[in-house]
């Protein structure tokens, strides 16, 4: 739970002294420019120029602070002020770019969180106030294109499994984005929003620099410099933590320690669990930041975990056979360590170099039903980028990457290791053929040592504008991604002897219409996705083991996944309000894992809807939000029905809303945050699990009806300006 620490930390720089801002933004011969976008640069303040190209906006920051304005076609302007209440009057005049005037951004497939893109969807603190828990990944899933599912971690995306979608970090791939799974449990993602300045969240059609990912690639870009030193302390009836930001001329360095026990909690919130041991654990984050020189930038980020839980589940085949005491254990204990560095640089006048290497270790310690099991997973990583300006704003970006990967597992005695090796190289160029024509030509190949084989994977985009505000893109590629390590493991590799697996395959094609203008966005997709060589196969250690036929283990799996999404942004209509709306439907089918035949896979459903609200009341410092959440009903396997997979669990509601209040504290800066799940107690139910005779059956519940949160920040040493 320490994003909600780090989400307090984000709101630390909303202070009391109101500062109204306001000018104009015209073109260097004097004409105005409507619709240019003028904001405080890493704030959630800003507005729209009118149709005479002023603009006016009030804003609650203190100190010294960046006002940037940007439009399509200019080069965009900053200027430093200082905040500190009463009013200001700034004005642009913004340089037309060359070639570049009113030009078409390649979007398709893509919702980008970062203040520096043309086609922004969502900022980084759009994440910390969606929904209770201040998680990127349950943010997300009020997208389109998303799926609900409150069973298990993952982010799911159009029809696609959890397993394929791939999360980034500074250009590098983390192998376990989210803490360790516990059976019918959901668990939340490793790393707080608060350490990025940008995501970006693609829902098919990515680029070609990144691979092993079949339906989604979620990107995320840290932070730059620190702007302020500060100490903290976080205070919450699940835990406490620390933490530091020193900050010197051209260098900052961050450190966080937190401690949970949730045993507390769960004696007030009780749960349907039968906790043996309540979740505890210790996390702790290190980044230094260093800029090399004008243009370089060092980045180094480091985190460590480690926790332990057990609990007892119920044993359906020993309730079928009427022994209702009989109940599995089971214990886990984690340990999880990540390490980023990356170096980036402008080289030159038109050369843009990147550099990173990454390493990543889990420990997945199980006891289940007395059983050990332990599963080791590595990855080592490097990777190097090379970015060449062509002409204009033209780009042609090539580099290349080798992860190390390697699982051990042991059962008991027995014990199965394996080392992949996969190799990659990208080229790819971003062409602006006129003002409203431009493309994204790409192409990755890859090789896996384990497979012993090679991939080639074309990608395709481009966008045609068809207003000042509206336009056209297309997305076509294919996409290939190992066997989940499952599969792996269940034949032998020897160099003269491979695994009888090939790569999974995905060919993506994405049609959208997006119209931007004066802070409301509107967006329609539509989309296809074709999956061949799927993995098949009966794991025996799979949870939960459904009775089922055993199914050959093979390269035969396939299925399709089409639908459209819609999505609507509104930041102008209310003062000190944002609201989106999102809806999604899907078609989808695939024959894979021990599937029976082709059918709608268990994590996916036809129709999701979701609305999210933001109201900032000034006259009691406090920010509310409310989610609303709809989704159809999921399909779970039933033995009595002679359809596989023909039943449905009932339909998906939740209410969530969340308080934000800035107060001082014994003249403190204080943060208070309270958030309710499910606030209106619908009866969700996410499937069913059944005994092998198919005598007995038991619902898939979310583990409290409704779940409450409080915390409170303190910033050390910070006076309360108000």
């Amino acid at each position: 739970m320490r994003s909600f620490l780090l989400f307090l930390f984000c709101l630390i720089n909303i202070s009391f002294a109101q500062t109204k801002i306001s000018g104009k933004v015209s073109t260097e011969k004097g004409e105005s420019l409507p619709s240019a976008n003028v904001f405080l640069k890493d704030t959630y303040d800003g507005i729209s120029t009118d149709g005479n190209g002023n603009y006016s906006f009030d804003t609650f920051e203190e100190g010294e602070g960046i006002l940037v304005a940007s439009f399509i076609g200019y080069k965009s302007e900053e200027q430093k002020i200082t905040l500190g209440g009463g009013e200001l009057i700034v004005d642009f005049i913004l340089k037309e770019e060359a070639g570049e005037l009113d030009q078409v951004v390649i979007s398709a497939g893509s919702f980008e969180a970062s203040d520096e893109n043309k086609a922004v969807i969502l900022r980084p603190l759009d994440i910390f106030t969606t929904g209770s828990d201040a998680d990127i990944y349950s943010a997300l899933e009020t997208l389109p294109g998303t799926q609900q599912v409150g069973e298990t971690e993952g982010l799911f995306v159009r029809g696609g499994a959890g397993s394929e979608t791939i999360t980034i970090i500074d250009d590098m791939v983390v192998q376990k984005p989210f803490y360790s799974s516990v059976p019918d449990i959901p668990s939340r993602g490793r790393f707080s929003p608060a350490l990025f300045k940008g995501v970006v969240f693609s829902t098919g059609g990515y680029s070609a620099q990144y691979g092993q990912a079949l339906s989604s690639a979620l990107i995320l870009k840290t932070e730059d410099l620190a702007n302020q030193t500060i100490t903290s302390i976080n205070l919450m009836p699940l835990g406490f933590g620390a933490s530091h930001i020193q900050v010197w001329e051209d260098a900052s360095m961050a450190g966080e320690v937190f401690y949970s026990n949730l045993k507390p909690y769960f004696e007030i919130q009780k749960q349907r669990t039968d906790w043996d041991i309540a979740p505890r654990g210790f996390d702790a984050s290190f980044n230094y930041r260093q800029k090399i020189s004008e243009s370089g930038m060092l980045k180094v980020l480091s985190t460590f975990s480690t926790g332990d839980l057990s609990l007892h589940m119920e044993n359906l085949d020993s309730l079928a056979a009427g022994n209702i005491s009989y109940k599995d254990y089971f214990g886990l204990k984690t340990d999880n360590y990540y390490f980023n560095v990356s170096y980036r640089d402008i080289l030159g006048e038109d050369w843009t170099f990147f550099g990173g290497g990454s390493f990543s270790y889990d420990k997945d310690k199980i006891d289940f039903g007395g059983a050990g099991i332990n599963q080791v997973e590595k990855l080592s990583q490097g990777r190097i980028t090379l970015t060449k300006n062509l002409f204009s704003a033209s780009f042609l970006t090539f580099g290349s990457e080798v992860q190390n990967v390697v699982y051990e597992d042991s059962y008991n005695q027995l014990n199965s290791n394996i080392n992949e090796v996969l190799s990659a190289g990208y080229v790819e160029a971003d062409i602006f053929f006129t003002n409203d024509i431009a493309a994204r030509i790409g192409v990755r190949a890859e090789h896996s040592k384990i497979l012993d084989k090679s991939n080639i994977a074309p990608r395709l985009s481009l966008a045609y504008r068809v207003s000042t505000y509206g336009q056209f893109n297309f997305a076509y590629g294919n996409f290939f991604q190992t066997p989940q390590k499952d599969y792996l493991m269940q034949t032998v590799y020897t160099p003269a002897s491979p695994t009888l697996f090939d790569y999974e395959k995905a060919t993506h094609y994405i049609l959208n219409f997006q119209h931007i203008d004066n802070n409301r966005t509107f967006r329609a997709e539509i989309y296809y996705k074709d999956y061949d060589k799927l993995a098949k196969g009966t794991l025996y250690n799979e949870y939960p083991f459904l009775d089922l036929p055993e199914v050959p283990l093979s390269n035969n799996g396939y299925g399709y996944a089409k639908g459209i999404d819609i999505f609507w942004r509104d930041q102008a209509t209310f003062d000190y309000m944002d609201y989106w709306v999102s809806y999604s439907y899907l078609d989808t089918k695939r024959d894979f894992s021990n599937y029976l035949t082709q059918a709608f896979p268990t994590f996916a459903t036809p129709h999701t809807f979701s609305v999210v609200a933001k109201r900032w009341f000034q006259s009691i410092t406090t920010l509310v939000g409310i989610t609303y959440t709809f989704a159809t009903g999921r399909p779970f396997y039933n033995p009595h029905n002679p359809e596989f997979l023909g039943d449905r669990a009932k339909n998906y509601n939740n209410l969530s809303l969340n308080f934000s209040h800035l107060l001082s504290v014994f003249g403190n800066f204080t943060v208070i945050f309270f958030s309710v799940d499910n606030l209106l107690g619908f009866s969700n139910v996410y499937g069913y699990r059944y005994s092998s005779d198919g005598t007995v059956n038991k619902p898939i519940l979310p583990q409290a009806l409704r779940t409450a949160f409080i915390g409170m920040f303190i910033s050390l040493g910070e006076t309360n300006p108000y």
